[in-house]
């Protein structure tokens, strides 16, 4: 169990990691709760009226449950427990229920249904087959609340005769789809009124001594062993049905494979609905905070980042937690609020965090830490919008989506007041998919309606979560842009690398790298002067190049290349010897090689460590990819100088099909490792598809 505290930091970790860093909580004996890890999560897991779960929580004052689900259709009979508790066993009429929610057919109506005490059936409907939230807060007896939707549903009247009940303490546990009656017959409970309907995601909290809240239970849909169940992210368990069958399972969901660093919105239309938003299925309310960090690009006309506005044409029920429009930010707390500060407008191509607290008491929305001047609260008191918030546009009136912005996302969070509800972070899911993480539910958000392009619209990766399985074909070539790809090879070029690469140059380059390391930061080349080079291959002045120390030598006699030749390339580069060797293929046949010592030991320089790993594609200098080379790569091997003096080989890269970024990657046959783009989301990359122990015969020296 954990509290929470405003704006608290989730680690963006996966689930698997989180359960291990846990410590494990003693629960109390359930039949059919385990401690294990799901095989995969689910939307959803549905009861179809024989299902249960005993969640071994406490039916008790001082509870709070933010549940996310849909009830079935049952028609005019429905009385439906859904987390509830009720001791038959009283002998007055009050204090015998704790309903955090029912479902209940009364008066023409399926309603909201709770238990405090009595019976309450608030006036308001969740309606059949729709997915919607309930908030129930019974952490106060003397002032009680349940929200539908973000709707304040308790009338208060009902509130006050519900409170006269006092603190209650049933001494059972609450059930899941059922309540657990206690009466004469089953006097430690049995489950009774059962309930249908799909959840999404449930919470149960506590207030403790001190007045704070803490989470007992978050429960996620899953599949394990073949059967769907609700995994506790809280503890690290599983619960399976108590009941007389198994939950019916929901599709299953891929998981975040990757992080990127960020997913670019289009901002377009088509037939009145925007082309690429997330619905983040948090309901816009009043209470609400966020931080968004983005780049605006574009600066003109009316666009939203996070928003949501209630149905019909009132100008009251506006959520606008990130949006600009006609040049200037904006927020809607009930009505639409442009910022009086000249040095808010937004600039398109710049980068953005975007922090809004709308509370019902006061509102505060801050832009790069300057906090917009907009004067007083001028919406309604408390207000719900009765939709979603989306990113990237305006939720208004649920399908009715409008307003979308053309923005790259970084990363968003959401709250209600202090509870973390989302923690977004850009990814690629197994499908090969981009999307949104959110790593409190453990799930991948994808746009409604047009997926990222991953060519243009997902950055590169920051963190593999899950890595693809090894590959079992090669390809014949990744091929470069000569713009933006590069790949960290994880060597440091220093004294003591053997290179061998066949290759092509797609566009021969005035001065384009092929694999180099160059330091300004450190240490004088024999000249004196800063920048210090490591390059095994690099082509300038159109002549083939290594590069050692402050100098670039020819590596070929002053020859030049040309596009569509494929070169088999050795370098060795150490503190006593410059070697290359070099020869082209044309014909359908190799040519001699053709064998250079650049320097010998009378001419060498002082021994070079750049401390920086060799890029590919491009040099890295000091951390940054300089010089791109727009180059096909066939094959590539490195080997590095040990203490002994011997030379071990330490990569072994082939081209092969990524199965994270359905582009292409390369794979190194050392250490079992995919290598990917550094510069953008993947590489390009194609040409026949062979075994991957299969390849172009490669003599090193």
């Amino acid at each position: 169990m954990h509290k929470y505290s405003s704006f608290r930091k989730a680690a963006i970790l996966p689930h698997w990691i989180v359960a291990l860093m846990m410590t494990a909580a003693i629960l109390p004996a359930v039949a059919d709760t385990v401690k294990a890890e799901p095989d995969a999560f689910l939307d959803y897991i549905e009861a179809t009226g024989s299902q249960y779960i005993d969640t071994g929580v406490n039916a008790e004052t001082g509870l709070k449950a933010r549940i996310d689900m849909e009830w079935g259709n049952g028609g005019t009979s429905c009385d439906w427990g859904f987390l509830g508790a009720k001791d038959n066993t009283l002998s007055s009429d009050k204090k015998k229920r704790l309903f955090l929610y029912h479902g209940n057919y009364y008066s023409g109506m399926f309603r909201v249904a709770y238990g405090y005490g009595d019976f309450g059936r608030p006036a308001h409907s969740p309606g059949y087959n729709k997915r919607h939230e309930i908030v129930s807060d019974f952490t106060d007896n003397s002032a009680i609340q349940i929200q539908l939707n973000g709707t304040n549903t308790i009338q208060a009247a009902d509130q006050t005769s519900r409170a006269a009940n006092g603190p209650l303490n049933l001494g059972i546990n609450l059930y899941l789809f059922a309540i657990n009656l206690k009466d004469s017959s089953h006097p430690t409970g049995a489950p009774a009124n059962f309930g249908q309907g799909k959840l999404y995601e449930l919470k149960i909290f506590k207030k403790d001594a001190t007045g704070e809240l803490e989470i007992l239970r978050h429960y996620l849909p899953c599949l394990k062993n073949g059967k769907a169940a609700l995994y506790d992210k809280e503890h690290g368990t599983i619960s399976f049905s108590d009941g007389s069958s198994d939950f019916v399972p929901g599709n299953v969901l891929p998981p975040a494979a990757a992080l990127v660093e960020w997913v670019e919105a289009s901002g377009t239309m088509v037939s009145s609905v925007a082309q690429q938003y997330v619905d983040t299925h948090v309901w816009g309310k009043l209470g609400l905070k966020s931080r968004v960090d983005v780049t605006l690009l574009e600066n003109s006309g009316d666009h939203a980042i996070l928003a949501a506005r209630g149905a019909g044409s009132s100008t009251n029920y506006r959520l606008y937690m990130a949006y600009h429009n006609n040049g200037y930010f904006c927020y809607g707390d009930g009505k639409l609020r442009e910022p009086k500060l000249a040095d808010a407008k937004p600039v398109s191509g710049t980068r953005y965090l975007i922090e809004s607290d709308l509370s019902a008491s006061g509102q505060s929305v801050k832009v790069n830490g300057t906090e917009l001047n907009n004067g007083t609260f001028t919406g309604t008191s408390y207000f719900a919008t009765g939709n979603t918030l989306a990113l990237f546009a305006n939720n208004h009136n649920g399908a009715y989506v409008k307003t979308p912005t053309h923005s790259r996302l970084y990363s968003a969070k959401i709250w209600d007041g202090d509870e973390l509800l989302r923690d977004f972070v850009p990814c690629v899911a197994t499908n090969g998919v981009a999307g949104l993480y959110d790593t409190v539910s453990e799930r991948v958000f994808f746009p409604e309606t047009t997926a990222f392009d991953p060519a243009t619209q997902v950055g590169v990766i920051t963190n593999v979560l899950r890595e693809a399985a090894a590959p079992k074909k090669r390809i014949e070539y990744v091929e470069s842009d000569g713009v933006s790809d590069f790949v960290n090879l994880d060597v440091i070029g220093k004294d003591g690398v053997k290179m061998e690469a066949v290759m092509e140059w797609l566009t021969v380059p005035d001065d384009g790298a092929f694999v180099g390391a160059r330091t300004d930061k450190k240490n004088n080349n024999k000249d004196g002067k800063a920048g210090v080079r490591f390059f095994p291959y690099h082509y300038w002045n159109s002549h083939h190049r290594l590069g050692y120390d402050g100098d670039l030598f020819d590596l070929n006699n002053s020859q030049s290349a040309t596009t569509n030749t494929k070169y088999h390339i050795v370098t060795h580069l150490d503190s006593d010897k410059g070697y290359a060797a070099f020869r082209t293929f044309a014909d359908g046949a190799w040519g001699p090689l053709v064998e250079r010592t650049i320097l010998s030991g009378n001419g060498w320089y002082q021994p070079v460590d750049t401390e920086l790993p060799l890029y590919l594609f491009s040099i890295n200098f000091d951390g940054t990819p300089r010089y791109p080379g727009k180059v096909r790569l066939y094959s590539l091997k490195l080997r590095q100088k040990q203490q002994d003096g011997s030379y071990a080989l330490v990569r072994d890269f082939v081209p092969v099909r990524d199965r994270v970024t359905g582009g292409a990657a390369l794979w190194d046959k050392v250490s079992g490792k995919y290598f990917r783009n550094g510069g953008k989301y993947r590489l390009a990359g194609g040409g026949k598809e062979s075994p991957l122990n299969q390849g172009l015969l490669i003599i090193v020296r």
